[in-house]
């Protein structure tokens, strides 16, 4: 049995050039520690360790002091008993072969060592991947969808998209449907997702693709199926905003007199469609109390009954608006207990 104990964040594990066993931490305990059975010949054995750093969201500050990496590295079975190759002398290598032959670049598409095949290989770990693509048609934001894949590095001509990993978060964190900002902060505060994938679509500029020809790379470390890979464009139908008039809209220059007029103190809230779109309908518009998120606003039981109307006059046909949070546009003396909130949902086509 080989056991190995890491201070993070993920490794593989070769055994005269295979791969044995992989593993990694967490976004709350980085480390980790695990054994694999292994088989040795006679004579020397080579075992190699991958070892990776992915930046995980709770690594906290000092994160340069906190280290990564493996720590022990013991062996049992033998009839001596176990032996700790912990203090062993050890070769290191920055990087992977295939980004030391630079196969990732574009020019590198005829290079012999790519295998043409119509039906590219499926959950196989550390294979690099590579394909000819055409630009996605219209002029919409385009990611690429790589729910199906597991762990690695994606590249379009030469550009590198970055690293993607669409591990699901753990469903034991505490996730809420509605949130609230206020009060004391505490790291639990405000999550949501739990139990699914921490990340799905990862931008590609417009910028980066030719009309066709495109070169798109990527290097598989734990297994997917490429086959499912996608390019997504996101469609904007729609936009929300959402203000209150106990967070307005502070400037520092402001804050840097001895007073902050009324005037200059404004709370406004933005509405934008993207470029060549107008708003053509308002969905939801509510001055008062109105609870939930962008798609699912609800009216609450302090309402200005003047707020869509007030909104169709200000907004619609525009490419973008603004309304501000005053007494000319709403009624200021609605519910006086109530801290006021102004939520509006727009169609834009």
């Amino acid at each position: 049995m080989l056991f190995v104990e890491s201070k993070g964040h993920a490794m593989h594990v070769f055994i005269n050039h295979v791969l044995q066993a992989s593993a990694s931490g967490n976004g709350t305990v980085p480390h980790f520690k695990f054994g694999t059975p292994i088989v040795l010949k006679a004579g020397k054995n080579d075992i190699a360790l991958l070892s990776m750093t992915v930046g995980l969201q709770t690594a906290g500050s000092f994160y340069e002091w906190i280290g990564a990496g493996p720590t022990s590295v013991k062996v049992e079975g033998f009839k001596s008993g176990t032996v700790d190759l912990s203090a062993s002398t050890w070769t290191y290598k920055v990087g992977l072969h295939g980004e030391y032959l630079r196969i990732h670049e574009s020019g590198g598409l005829n290079n012999k060592i790519w295998a043409l095949t119509s039906e590219p290989p499926k959950q196989q770990p550390l294979t690099w991947y590579k394909a000819v693509v055409d630009a996605p048609p219209g002029d919409e934001p385009v990611a690429l969808d790589m729910i199906h894949m597991g762990k690695g590095l994606a590249w379009l001509n030469g550009q590198e998209i970055g690293r993607y990993w669409p591990r699901k978060s753990s469903k034991l964190e505490k996730c809420v449907t509605q949130c609230d900002y206020r009060g004391k902060f505490n790291p639990d505060k405000c999550d949501t997702g739990c139990g699914e994938p921490t990340q799905r679509w990862y931008h590609v500029p417009r910028s980066w693709f030719k009309p066709s020809g495109n070169i798109l790379v990527i290097f598989e470390e734990t297994g997917g199926d490429p086959s499912q890979i996608r390019f997504s464009k996101r469609k904007v139908s729609g936009t929300c905003g959402h203000l209150s008039e106990d967070h307005p809209s502070f400037y520092v220059e402001y804050l840097q007199g001895s007073e902050i007029k009324n005037n200059e103190n404004r709370a406004i809230l933005r509405l934008k469609c993207p470029t060549n779109t107008h708003i053509s309908a308002v969905k939801f518009a509510s001055f008062g109390n109105p609870t939930g998120t962008c798609g699912s606003y609800v009216q609450g039981d302090c309402h200005d009954p003047n707020s869509a109307a007030l909104v169709e006059k200000v907004c619609l046909n525009q490419n973008e608006c603004a309304l501000e949070m005053s007494s000319g546009n709403f009624n200021m003396q609605l519910c006086p207990s109530t801290v006021k909130k102004l939520a509006i949902e727009v169609n834009c086509s």
